[in-house]
């Protein structure tokens, strides 16, 4: 049986492996699976859609972008999984950054302050900003707040191309990358052999189900009940007829963040009215981008996504064997851009250690 130490394994499973799901989750256990020395296919549906969860992430990574106090444990988490980016950084760089650095603030300003005291508390490397300071770091905001926190080590990516760099990284290792649609999952009584894909079967001895949402109708197949469900988020791309923002800004209810291309990213709730509701959302972001900047127009609005973000019952990652099925694994967790790293690497361990 194989043994690890300090999460390396010294014994490789000789079984091949195929993941399903090509983004963010998917490539990141192909990558460390793959360097860990197994036989690995990747099974994508749709390279490059603007539609999944991780095209539509906003890409924040780090502790400020949660509140320590609404989960202890999951706050505990991410801090554990942003160490996993310097290795990340070292082995593939550069990583596809969009901004160093993150500025917020809340309505007031004795809740800024109350954020920046729960964060300090917590262990998040956050400081305070006075009003001259925020416009030195950010000339283009055009009526700074009093006070706002600072979080130096935050950053953000570029979600699609950070997983496409997992998965270059995963085939340099010797992964394969294949295109289809898993249909179903294939055992032989309590034993996985194979993913039928789009009528063909591919014979394998491990799945992780690496799909979102996508996973738990797969998983069904072999009578593996996976709890997750679906909640929907809105991404907003702008030209770049406002240039010059540097940092993440969370501007009380807004996030902001310069585009790798250019242009401006914003993330958004979805509209109670649904997808009627989202040219109304646009105008209204739009217009609040113009506000924070002090210019007479809003930049124009290059897209719009609403997609659906995988959620577990219980809040916690899934990571890790599922059901009664010997080689049978899923992936699934969220914020998936932080957590990627951290948890295709356990995912792996504990393949590897099956």
């Amino acid at each position: 049986m194989p043994i690890f130490l300090k999460h390396n394994p010294v014994v490789i499973s000789k079984g091949k492996v195929i993941v399903v799901g090509g983004g963010i989750m998917g490539a990141s256990a192909a990558w460390h699976l793959s360097k860990a020395g197994a036989s690995v296919t990747l099974i994508e549906r749709a390279p490059n859609s603007l539609t999944s969860a991780t095209a539509s992430s906003f890409g924040w990574v780090g502790a400020s972008a949660s509140t320590p106090s609404d989960s202890p444990t999951a706050f505990a988490e991410r801090l554990k999984a942003l160490e996993e980016f310097a290795c990340i950084e070292r082995e593939l760089c550069p990583l596809p950054l969009a901004a160093r650095g993150a500025i917020l603030w809340r309505s007031t300003e004795d809740e800024t302050a109350a954020m920046i005291a729960e964060h300090r508390d917590a262990g998040t490397r956050m400081e305070r900003l006075t009003r001259s300071q925020i416009a030195e770091r950010e000339p283009m905001i055009s009526d700074p707040p009093s006070l706002a926190a600072w979080a130096p080590d935050d950053f953000a990516l570029e979600p699609t191309a950070f997983a496409r760099k997992l998965l270059a990284g995963a085939q340099a290792a010797g992964a394969s990358v294949r295109q289809g649609t898993v249909e179903a999952i294939e055992a032989a009584g309590n034993r996985i052999t194979g993913v039928v894909v789009e009528g063909k079967k591919l014979p394998a001895d491990i799945v992780v189900l690496a799909n979102g949402y996508g996973a738990r109708a797969i998983a069904l197949t072999v009578g593996v009940e996976i709890p997750i469900y679906e909640t929907p988020a809105v991404l907003l791309r702008f030209g770049p007829e406002v240039a010059g923002l540097r940092h993440l800004v969370c501007a009380q209810e807004m996030e902001l963040r310069p585009s790798l291309g250019g242009g401006l990213v914003s993330a958004a709730d979805y509209p109670e009215s649904g997808e009627a509701g989202l040219p109304a959302l646009a105008e209204l972001t739009g217009e609040a981008i113009a506000r924070l900047f002090g210019i007479g127009a809003s930049p124009s609005l290059l897209s719009i996504t609403a997609a659906q973000r995988p959620m577990t019952a219980d809040g916690k990652p899934l990571c890790g064997h599922v059901g009664r099925i010997e080689g049978l694994f899923a992936l699934v967790a969220h914020p998936g851009v932080i957590l990627a790293p951290l948890l295709g690497r356990r995912c792996a361990e504990a393949v590897l250690g099956s």
